[in-house]
């Protein structure tokens, strides 16, 4: 006997009520037991989902950004899925209280190692990897140098956009343009620089 199947509303809820703690309140400062009565469901029910708070922050985050888009419903064109790929991290920094559960979060490396582990694991490598997939396939098709360091180019594309949002510029499409457009002169093959 499996039980009765989870419900997709309060899943969908506990994550939202997760994302508007965090925004309002801070990672440090949210708690489980807010986060349960905000989705209007019973804290068993919160924690059969997430045993831990780094666990549901997390997966908020996750939910937040989306997450990484699956390959196949990317462009063929490298520069084209680096562009898809690109601003949909950008929109999910510029969504409201992005910034403020990024900083958060970051400011508790030191109190809460797991938190970053689960952060970057389930957030981070997730989107690094299909980027990295992207300028693979960009190889096979003969846009980009297979002498490329292409976890540098993964970095650089990352941290021009978090860079923006630091700044409090938009991340507009002719801006993104450029970024893409720039990296792409630059792993050009015979133009990339060898690690």
């Amino acid at each position: 006997m499996t039980g009765r199947p989870r419900s997709e509303v309060a899943d969908r809820a506990i994550l939202a009520a997760a994302v508007q703690l965090l925004a309002r309140d801070g990672y440090q400062s949210m708690r489980m037991s807010d986060v349960a009565l905000a989705a209007g469901v019973g804290k068993p029910t919160l924690y059969r989902r997430y045993p831990s708070k780094p666990d549901l922050v997390a997966a908020a985050i996750v939910a937040l950004t989306a997450g990484p888009q699956p390959e196949p419903d990317l462009p063929a064109d490298t520069s084209a899925a680096l562009l898809t790929l690109l601003s949909s991290t950008a929109r999910a920094l510029a969504t409201p209280g992005g910034m403020t559960i990024l900083g958060s979060l970051l400011a508790q490396e030191q109190r809460d190692p797991d938190l970053i582990a689960a952060f970057r694991a389930r957030v981070f490598e997730p989107r690094h990897a299909v980027v990295r997939d992207v300028l693979m396939r960009g190889i096979t098709a003969g846009d980009v140098d297979p002498t490329a360091p292409l976890a540098v180019i993964v970095d650089v594309l990352f941290g021009a956009i978090l860079a923006r949002a630091v700044l409090g510029e938009p991340v507009t499409k002719v801006w993104l343009t450029g970024v893409v457009d720039l990296v792409m002169r630059g792993v050009t093959p015979g133009q990339a620089v060898p690690t």
